[in-house]
């Protein structure tokens, strides 16, 4: 779900919290080189519809490690409301509570509106975004300071929180490449992200073994990576930010 895409931020975030505490809402900063590409990296294909029927429904406790820290925990759930998909987590790691939620139309995916509320280590921020005639609008706080969100987010965008429960309602198969272009809130606009499905693997969890399609995901600050049960209804079995030593991993599953 939205935990792995969260980690990834949250040393961000403590930079632009102490360097750069007046440019919320200004432009966004300039982002590190990527990793050389390699010299003929696949043509993505045009992303396929998402079906919502492809997701299983609960809550799932995961495992967070960062590093030699294996104290974080996060609890997900995924639920259908009506024409609404829901994706909510709720953790705690690197002494940082958060609380995130994404809201989608079926069956489209189309984004309707993503919440986030942050207290801990690297202070406390919150973002309330509601999707409206190819707009992203609402508001941001961060550093003590409060900034309307009123940027373009045209039709065909999706929810940088709802990214996981995206991939995962893809007809997945290895070899597959898509870009799926999302809007992130903390950086205000519309990023391309990458999305390479591999060969399936078999990974080891408390409920047994489970054969699931490796996924990964580029264009943002970190390469992350998933994966995804190869059976249907698909949940996620595992998560990864290499560069960061992030790993997530289930404990259990309720439906």
């Amino acid at each position: 779900m939205y935990r792995i895409i969260l980690l990834t931020t949250l040393a961000a975030l403590a930079v632009a919290t102490a360097e750069a505490h007046g440019q919320i809402g200004g432009p966004a900063a300039p982002q590190s080189a990527a990793a050389p590409s390699p010299a003929t990296p696949s043509a993505a294909e045009p992303m396929p519809a998402p079906d919502a029927a492809r997701l299983w429904r609960g809550t799932i406790t995961y495992r967070v490690s960062v590093g030699a820290d294996t104290t974080g925990a996060d609890t997900a759930v995924w639920s259908v409301r009506g024409a609404e998909l829901s994706a909510v987590d709720r953790m705690h790691v690197m002494r940082t509570v958060a609380v995130v939620e994404s809201r989608m139309a079926l069956p489209s995916f189309s984004p309707i509106a993503s919440t986030e509320t942050r207290a801990g280590a690297v202070g406390a921020s919150e973002s309330r975004i509601a999707y409206v005639q190819g707009r992203a609008r609402g508001t941001l706080a961060m550093g003590g300071r409060e900034t309307a969100v009123d940027d373009e987010a045209p039709a065909g965008t999706y929810d940088f929180a709802a990214l996981p429960a995206l991939i995962a309602a893809l007809p997945l198969r290895s070899g597959a490449v898509w870009t799926v272009p999302a809007y992130a809130p903390y950086v205000r606009r519309v990023k391309a992200y990458r999305v390479e499905v591999a060969a399936v693997e078999t990974v080891g969890t408390p409920m047994g073994p489970v054969r699931a399609y490796r996924v990964a995901v580029t264009g943002g600050m970190a390469p992350m990576l998933f994966w995804f049960s190869e059976a249907e209804p698909r949940w996620e079995v595992r998560g990864e930010v290499p560069a960061m030593g992030v790993t997530i991993e289930p404990r259990s599953r309720t439906p």
